[in-house]
C-alpha cells in the first residue's frame, strides 16, 4: 500500500510540474519565412509543410526563430506611438540564425507577435545575431516580452511596460470570398495585423 501511494505522489508531481511548465511558456512571438513554392505546386505533392498567408504572400508555418532563441532586448519608441524591438539571439543560436537569413536571402521574413503579423522585412545575413521588429508592439507586448527575455535597460523598460493589452482585435472579412488550399485540400490559414 506505502508503494502505491509513492506512485501516485510521484505521478501527481510530474502532472503538476508538467502543467506548471506549460503556463511559463514564452509570449508567442517568432519569425516566418516566405515560402519558395506556391501553394498550388504540384510538383511538391509529397511535401508535409504547413503554410500560413499574409497580405497575399506565403510563408512557412515552422518558425525560423522564437522568442526562446534569445536573451536580451531593448526597445524603442515610434513616431506613431507603437514601440518597436531589437531582439539579441544567445550565442548558441546565432550561427542558426546566421545560416537561415544566408539561405533565404531576398525572400521576406514576417514577425508574428502574439498571433498579429507584424511589418515583413526583406532578409539578408544576420551574422550578429540582432533581428528587429520595426513597429506595431504595445506596452503588453514589450512587458510578455521582458518575462522571458532580459531587457538592456530595465529601467526605460518598466516605464514602458502596460499590464493591460488596448490592442483592438483584427477585422476578419465576415465572408471569405476564395480560401485557398494547399496541395492536400487543407485551408491555408490567413494572418492579420
Amino acid at each position: 500500500m506505502k508503494n502505491l501511494s509513492s506512485i501516485i505522489a510521484a505521478i501527481a508531481a510530474a502532472v503538476l510540474a508538467c502543467s506548471c511548465q506549460q503556463s511559463q511558456r514564452a509570449y508567442p512571438v517568432y519569425f516566418l519565412v516566405q515560402d519558395a513554392n506556391t501553394v498550388t505546386d504540384a510538383a511538391d505533392s509529397t511535401s508535409t509543410r504547413m503554410i500560413v498567408r499574409y497580405n497575399g504572400v506565403t510563408y512557412t508555418r515552422m518558425p525560423i526563430m522564437s522568442l526562446d532563441h534569445f536573451e536580451k532586448f531593448q526597445s524603442h519608441l515610434n513616431p506613431d506611438g507603437s514601440y518597436g524591438v531589437t531582439l539579441y539571439a544567445r550565442k548558441e543560436w546565432r550561427n542558426r540564425l546566421y545560416f537561415n537569413t544566408v539561405e533565404k536571402r531576398g525572400m521576406l521574413m514576417l514577425p508574428v507577435v502574439n498571433g498579429l503579423a507584424m511589418e515583413p522585412m526583406r532578409i539578408a545575413p544576420v551574422n550578429d545575431g540582432v533581428l528587429v521588429i520595426w513597429n506595431g508592439l504595445n506596452g503588453y507586448d514589450l512587458k510578455q516580452i521582458s518575462r522571458s527575455v532580459d531587457p538592456i535597460d530595465e529601467e526605460l523598460e518598466k516605464k514602458r511596460y502596460k499590464d493591460k493589452n488596448p490592442r483592438p482585435l483584427p477585422k476578419k472579412p465576415d465572408k471569405v470570398k476564395h480560401q485557398t488550399k494547399d496541395f492536400t485540400g487543407r485551408t491555408v490559414g490567413e494572418l492579420f495585423n
